[in-house]
């Protein structure tokens, strides 16, 4: 099931995303053994990638922990697209989508 969730934040913040994740059923999903992979992009080309296997992201349950740091936000200004997706064996599905808006930071 794919939720929608958008936000908003100041460049150079830090942020720590808590991403719940549900089957189709809305019940708590399985993710053992999962792989996710979260990414921030204006158009084709991402701006922020976090994985699993990077051990950017941390799954506790069903609950992903996505932390998105100073360094990633800093040169970002404007609205960005924002997904994840879960990988488990040769499927794929997309968990998550909306939009970030990064304003400057004054000063």
């Amino acid at each position: 099931m794919t939720t929608e969730a958008s936000f908003e934040m100041h460049a150079g913040d830090t942020k720590t995303l808590l991403i719940t994740i549900v089957d189709e059923d809305g019940a708590a999903a399985n993710l053992t053994g999962a792989a996710l992979r979260y990414v921030m992009a204006r158009g084709a080309n991402p701006l922020v990638v976090k994985t699993t296997s990077g051990g950017e992201i941390t799954i506790a349950a069903n609950v992903a922990t996505v932390p998105l740091l100073a360094a990633d936000t800093a040169p970002l200004d404007g609205m960005y697209f924002h997904e994840m997706e879960l990988i488990q064996g040769s499927d794929k599905a997309t968990v998550l989508t909306g939009t970030v808006t990064i304003s400057p930071t004054v000063g």
